[in-house]
């Protein structure tokens, strides 16, 4: 595990050049909540059959990389959800202002972190026509908000001196699974079951059910109304139920999670002042001004949804919302980017542990259905 100086990021895993590769795709991947990048190693032996490179990065604040500043902190919501009292308008707003100032910073971060590795390791840059080379660069769950706000804040980064233009290598950014949440989209007409918030269940039980809610296979219908929201298929059982206490140990970090952690301070605060709405509206959509032709903006990137078909509601219904909003943006004439749903029937929220080829094949293959 190595701190990336120009960033702070975390790199937890190179698998390296694959042998005797000038053509190879860089894959990037950001962890979720509390489930750092140890969730991911079961893609590094698969990097070279797929002619890619494999890098794990674990967020700031997460183990192997630098915790926040007091000062990065202070813009952060001050208070855990249980203490917060309902916030007035101007609360909200001063909030959105801050967060939006975060999550800036955190995109900085990001590009600094692409950039260095561009410059640094010489990536060969990307080729979309063959479907190789260049960076692919992928937020899992949590980490969707960063993938947002690279691509609202990409146009107003300043490079980093010396920086190669990184237009010419990041050729796709991928939400792996992301929550509707994430996206700021509004909870279903027919309810929004979370074990969390369940008031049936003791607070013991609903630490025990979540984390089985979280990893568990479900049938769902083929719309948002027939969606399962609360119990998974006893088999193949949820993925938690399958570690070993060592494996666990090697993948989680709780404390950004937990209440007054940095996360959960910015989950709690993102929902309550609309923040991953602004920044989903940011990423999708062009800047109107010559959207085609503003190179810094990243105008030919694709941007890709990867649904697993398993996962829980609440990926399944941003699904549904996020090909609502296309339709009606193409219908308008909207300057939406490239964006691209990419199907895995059968997987999980834990894809890239119970199924890696399929995970890897979802990120940096051209399928649109990854079987």
């Amino acid at each position: 595990m190595t701190i990336d100086p120009s960033s702070g990021l975390g790199v937890f895993h190179d698998s390296g050049a694959p042998k005797d590769s000038t053509d190879y795709t860089t894959l990037v991947i950001l962890h979720g909540f509390t489930w750092h990048a140890g969730t991911f190693v079961k893609l590094i032996p698969l990097g070279a059959r797929h002619n890619t490179r494999v890098i794990l990065v674990n967020r700031r604040d997460y183990t192997g990389s630098k915790p926040y500043s007091e000062e990065e902190r202070a813009l952060l919501p001050p208070k855990s959800p249980s203490s917060q009292k309902a916030p007035d308008p101007s609360e909200i707003a001063e909030t959105s202002r801050r967060l939006q100032t975060f999550m800036m910073e955190r995109a900085g971060e990001l590009y600094a972190f692409l950039a260095g590795l561009v410059q640094k390791e010489q990536l060969p840059p990307a080729n979309p026509e063959s479907n190789r080379g260049g960076i692919v660069v992928a937020g899992w769950s949590f980490a969707t908000a960063w993938m947002t706000a690279l691509l609202m804040y990409v146009s107003s980064l300043p490079p980093p001196s010396g920086a190669s233009d990184l237009s010419r290598y990041v050729r796709r950014v991928v939400f792996l699974d992301a929550s509707y949440r994430l996206f700021g989209f509004p909870d279903p007409a027919n309810g929004a079951y979370q074990p969390l918030l369940d008031d049936t269940l003791t607070e013991q039980e609903r630490a025990e059910r979540f984390p089985l809610w979280l990893s568990g296979y479900f049938h769902h219908g083929n719309t948002l109304e027939t969606l399962e929201q609360k119990t998974p298929l006893e088999n193949p059982p949820p993925t938690f139920t399958t570690f070993a206490q060592d494996e666990l140990a090697s993948m989680m970090d709780l404390a950004p999670g937990d209440p007054g952690g940095s996360d959960m301070r910015l989950l709690i605060g993102g929902l309550t002042c609309g923040l991953f709405g602004q920044l989903k509206k940011g990423a999708l959509y062009l800047p109107a001004r010559d959207a085609a032709r503003n190179v810094s903006a990243w105008p030919h990137v694709e941007v890709r949804f990867v649904r697993c078909e398993s996962s829980l509601w609440e990926t399944q219904a941003a699904y549904f919302a996020l090909e609502e909003e296309m339709a009606e943006a193409k219908e308008k004439g909207l300057p939406l980017r490239n964006v691209k749903i990419v199907h895995v029937p059968g997987a999980n929220h834990f894809v890239a542990w119970d199924k890696p080829e399929l995970a890897i094949r979802s990120l940096v293959g051209e399928e649109g259905v990854v079987a």
